[in-house]
């Protein structure tokens, strides 16, 4: 019985230190809501499922978001979490970072600069890499996707995680500011006529 009680405590955390292992995960946090064409669009680019504060933590990334170019029109790319600041700046040496775009994609490196026992004591669990903002150009909906080129911990050692994906869905402008959008353009246009006469 005993035997048995002790195989049983050590399966158990074997398992617990594999879910840990593979419990980092990147994905998305859309943080516009009704999006109508026109509107301004941010997307947070997240990890979750470090250690907080504690090993593992992160150091580098290079990924690559997929968008939809028919749907949003990219603008930039902040680094960091708004309201934690950079995760990978922690002691302000700064990071080298790049934004690249392509055809529907784009690609998001950062790599920090601060010492790994700093980033193991100091860096937060989840937090924000960077924050996308786009212009809804058309209606529809536009799935975001994420390939992970490149993940490493405190010393630079390759990270699994797993992405998720998410959805922006674009709505057309109602039709009531699209007839008080033509409404208004008629009362311009009787204005300018009556300036005339």
């Amino acid at each position: 019985m005993y035997k048995f009680f002790v195989k049983t405590i050590i399966g158990a955390a074997i398992i617990a230190s594999w879910s840990n292992a593979s419990a980092v995960m990147l994905g998305f946090d859309v943080l516009t809501s009704r999006i109508n064409t026109g509107d301004t669009v941010e997307v947070g680019v997240t990890i979750s499922g470090l250690g907080d504060q504690s090993p593992d933590s992160l150091s580098t990334f290079d990924l690559d978001v997929w968008y939809d170019e028919g749907i949003l029109s990219f603008n930039d790319a902040i680094f960091g979490d708004s309201v934690l600041g950079n995760q990978l700046d922690l002691l302000a040496f700064g990071t080298l970072n790049a934004v690249t775009r392509g055809t529907g994609v784009i690609n998001l490196m950062e790599l920090s600069f601060d010492l790994p026992d700093d980033l193991d004591m100091l860096q937060a669990g989840s937090f924000t890499l960077a924050t996308l903002s786009f212009t809804a150009i058309s209606a529809g909906t536009s799935v975001l996707d994420l390939t992970i080129n490149a993940l490493g911990d405190s010393l630079g050692d390759s990270l699994s995680a797993s992405a998720t994906s998410e959805s922006v869905a674009v709505s057309e402008p109602s039709v009531l500011v699209l007839m008080g959008i033509g409404f208004l353009g008629i009362a311009l246009a009787n204005a300018k006529r009556a300036n005339i006469n």
